[in-house]
């Protein structure tokens, strides 16, 4: 493969900036481009060395720096790596790596150095993944789960409960291969209680994703109603900051406002969308229509009503049935306190009470929020699928052996492939087997440098 290099800091003026070259050019390069004051980094590897960056092309310093060479295969991508650090200007980076680039070393891909890591046998496919995972967490949740992945925590698992499997279909193998040898009802046993385990173990797993998708993602609350019912200042009350427009007169959302907030260490999406109702303005109409489509889009649906009225039971009908999960969040109930428990909406999860403008509610409705994503957290929060790719992977593989349980009985041939089916799956998801489109999918999300 290439020599390949590139930026591994964030592309913008810093107090340190740091460049990344992988391959097998790697010594020769830092020898080339690096002059050390009283040492060479190349005789001393995994020390940093104080020097000179140099350019190529005239041979006079860019800058001042730390030159660093670690050896493969005892590296991250298992090459051997060598690195340049300097000041962090976007313009000394544009030099250093047009210097680089003059000495025929190659620009790196997005994820190029944890690709190369995977094919070099330091990370499995899941630890690579989790290294994006890690980079990009933005909330405490997150960011454990992707440590613990790349600590190998669901690899270990994939591992431990394909064990049992391959020794299954080493058991049923045996027999297939000497056929005058029939396989004994206790082994049979033996064989079906394992995947009965294992299976249990998968499905406990994919559950998890119900949790892992969320706390990757974030919980995504969708502010609904009619118009004037206070969802704007609702959004302003939620976020601790005034975000959205307020205003008595009606219509003023025309579309649709997301804000992230950070709460006991999840991250819940909010969207304020356009009041319902019918309207012959052509600009709230569109925006009316959009806050219908963004139904499917909210893990839950906040129907945000004014408590001194009552035009809001169609809309909420029309609701049912189109979302995943509704609360009925009754507004404005400092001008009316009657509206508190008896205002109400049996087929709403939760009815909550709540004064925007006097700014009373928001703790109770954040608990709220907490307390159903700790209802879908599993027994252990750090073994949780996170990527729809292992959740694919891990469904499969459960239907495999359900197809091996319902089919015990038939011949071991049809026992053998549904186990085989099984193990595939496993394998993919810490990438045992792959393809390179697979692997082009995985690491083109990653950032360059990375």
């Amino acid at each position: 493969m290439s020599t390949i290099g590139a930026l591994a800091t964030a592309p913008a003026p810093a107090g340190l900036a740091v460049v990344r070259v992988s391959g097998e050019r790697a010594r020769e390069v830092l020898n080339a481009l690096f002059k050390g004051l009283k040492t060479n980094p190349v005789d001393n590897p995994r020390k940093l060395v104080f020097g000179e960056v140099l350019d190529f092309q005239s041979g006079e310093p860019i800058d001042k720096g730390l030159g660093v060479f670690m050896p493969g295969p005892f590296s991250y991508t298992g090459e051997d790596i060598a690195e340049f650090q300097f000041h962090g200007s976007p313009l000394l980076v544009e030099k250093v790596l047009r210097s680089l680039f003059a000495y025929g070393v190659t620009p790196a891909e997005p994820g190029e150095f944890t690709k190369r890591a995977f094919l070099n046998g330091k990370l499995d496919l899941v630890q690579a993944e989790a290294v994006s995972d890690l980079i990009n967490a933005t909330s405490e949740e997150s960011l454990k789960i992707a440590s613990e992945a790349m600590r190998g925590k669901l690899s270990g698992f994939i591992e431990e409960v394909g064990t049992p499997l391959r020794e299954s279909l080493a058991e049923i193998e045996a027999s297939i291969d000497f056929p005058d040898e029939d396989i004994s009802p206790q082994t049979l046993t033996q064989v079906k209680n394992a995947i009965q385990n294992v299976k249990e173990k998968i499905d406990s797993l994919i559950y998890s994703y119900h949790f892992g998708h969320v706390v990757r993602e974030g919980f995504r609350v969708l502010l609904y109603g009619p118009v004037n019912a206070g969802k704007s200042s609702l959004l302003n009350l939620m976020l601790g900051k005034d975000r959205a427009i307020v205003s008595p007169e009606a219509g003023t959302t025309r579309d649709f406002i997301e804000e992230t907030v950070n709460y006991e260490g999840f991250n819940f999406i909010f969207s304020d969308v356009a009041g319902i109702r019918e309207t012959s303005d052509l600009v709230e109409t569109e925006g009316v229509e959009r806050a219908q489509d963004r139904v499917e889009w909210a893990d839950l649906v906040w129907m945000v009503v004014d408590a001194t009225t009552d035009n809001w039971r169609e809309i909420l009908e029309a609701l049912h049935g189109r979302a995943k999960e509704v609360w009925l969040i009754v507004n404005k109930v400092d001008l009316n306190p009657g509206a508190i428990g008896s205002v109400m909406c049996n087929k709403c999860t939760r009815n909550y009470y709540v004064s925007a403008i006097k700014k009373t509610g928001r703790e109770a409705l954040f608990e709220g929020l907490i307390e159903i994503l700790k209802g879908k957290s599993p027994g252990d929060s750090s073994l949780v699928v996170t990527h729809e790719r292992h959740r694919k992977a891990l469904v499969t593989a459960s239907s495999a052996l359900q197809s091996a349980l319902e089919g015990i009985e038939l011949p071991l041939e049809f026992l053998a492939v549904e186990l085989r089916r099984a193990l595939t799956s496993l394998d993919e998801i810490i990438g045992k087997t792959y393809t390179e489109d697979l692997l082009s999918v995985i690491f083109s999300k990653f950032c360059i440098g990375k």
